[in-house]
């Protein structure tokens, strides 16, 4: 490995330094965000609205099969941030080895998985719903590899990774689509950008020293739980739009769906901060006053982001889709405010992870079935409907993630005790 291992973590690290790579890291995201949606744009006008529907069912897979990335790269993060002594070389190419098997595993599974899909999905492609096998696959290389970098604190190497992500997606996935505007060419070309910033992180931690087998059983254990508490995350971060179809006409679900535009930008706007934090969460898990003020950052983006719906409610609507839209212009605020309280659940839930909290997944899937119960209470037994439904919806929405924010909170700021730290 091309990086000296530490031979102890320090949980004082100046305050210049987390923000020097929340700075670096900012910039990473934002690229990978901003090409993802340039991509997106391509993809509209290159494909008729029959494929690009299909292809945003297939991003909808890539999405769901990327929690293993991030189950992964929370548990490398955490590994490597809590790791003491010498031998934390091997501690790395034994996360990259789970990351190659794992890869390995879960290209099979898709495309075994491929004649579902494309019975459950009515996509008619074979090649496109069989390309997403090797995109899901090379995804969970690279959460490993994003966890070396980051429980490493590499700042500047993570976030060229980042902005390779976006680079591979909207450069070999727009290349793509000019060679074969089908979704054959998107996928193709998705499948080949995820190469990209797997290559670069290769590149970066180039050099083997030899992975341990009971290491790397031990990853895939931790990787689990970890990957289960943020599926549960997803899941009930994404139960609304499901709850909105479900339950509404569709011009309201439309509405509804337009708004959640909003809401989305306002959860993985201030990601960069749970990425920064947390190895210091997992290196020094009673410092709660690290946690506080990564909150108050999140917090703090997310109120600039509200004041930016009440002050440019027609931005919004161009954003989201244009006039056919104008009704969201006005409760945008709405939506973001749920963002925000879905970003900072999502803090909350690495930093238990960081603590290796066994609740975190069962609180949410608690929290999961109340708010399930409460929207079939008021929306199907008709006690708001239309615009008053919308409204009623994303406020049981951004309650829901509020309360679990509190009650994990509560748990982490618990004293840890007997915490296992990892050692070589």
């Amino acid at each position: 490995m091309p990086f000296e291992p530490t031979p102890t973590q320090a949980p004082t690290e100046p305050a210049h330094s987390l923000v020097k790579g929340a700075g670096l890291v900012g910039i990473g995201m934002a690229v990978m965000n901003v090409a993802a949606y340039g991509f997106t744009l391509v993809a509209v006008h290159a494909l008729a609205p029959a494929q690009f529907g299909a292809l945003t069912a297939l991003l909808g897979l890539v999405l769901i099969g990327n929690v293993a990335s991030l189950g992964l790269q929370a548990t490398g993060a955490r590994r490597i941030a809590t790791h003491t002594g010498p031998g934390q070389a091997v501690l790395a190419d034994s996360l990259l080895k789970a990351g190659r098997v794992g890869g390995i595993w879960l290209t099979v599974l898709a495309l075994l998985a491929t004649p579902v899909t494309i019975l459950l999905l009515h996509i008619d492609s074979i090649v496109a719903v069989a390309l997403l096998a090797p995109a899901l696959g090379l995804m969970t290389v690279l959460g490993a590899q994003l966890g070396v970098l980051q429980g490493g604190e590499h700042w500047r190497e993570l976030a060229i990774v980042y902005a390779m992500v976006g680079v591979g997606r909207v450069g070999l996935g727009g290349l793509g689509l000019m060679i074969e505007p089908s979704l054959v060419g998107a996928m193709g070309g998705i499948a080949a950008g995820t190469a990209l910033p797997v290559l670069a992180a290769a590149f970066v931690l180039r050099g083997s020293t030899g992975a341990q087998p009971g290491e790397v059983r031990q990853i895939f254990h931790e990787t689990l739980r970890g990957t289960h508490a943020l599926a549960a995350f997803f899941v009930i971060a994404n139960a609304d739009v499901l709850l909105a179809r479900a339950l509404m006409d569709p011009d309201d679900s439309g509405r509804y769906a337009a708004g959640v535009i909003v809401a989305k930008a306002c959860l993985f706007l201030p990601q960069f901060v749970s990425v920064v934090v947390f190895p210091a969460l997992a290196s020094d898990p009673d410092d709660s006053r690290r946690l506080r003020n990564a909150v108050k950052v999140v917090a703090g983006i997310g109120l600039i982001a509200i004041a930016g719906t009440l002050l440019l409610p027609d931005l919004v609507v161009a954003v989201v889709g244009g006039e056919e839209y104008a009704a969201v212009g006005p409760i945008a605020w709405l939506f973001a405010i749920s963002g925000t309280a879905y970003a900072v659940l999502h803090l909350v839930v690495l930093a238990a992870i960081a603590r290796q909290e066994r609740y975190v997944a069962m609180v949410q899937w608690v929290g999961l079935a109340i708010l399930t119960g409460s929207v079939l209470v008021i929306l199907a037994g008709g006690f708001a409907v239309g615009t008053a439904g919308i409204n009623a919806l994303v406020a049981m929405t951004a309650t829901c993630a509020v309360g679990l924010s509190v009650a994990l909170a509560n748990g982490i700021h618990r004293p840890v005790q007997a915490y296992p730290v990892e050692t070589a």
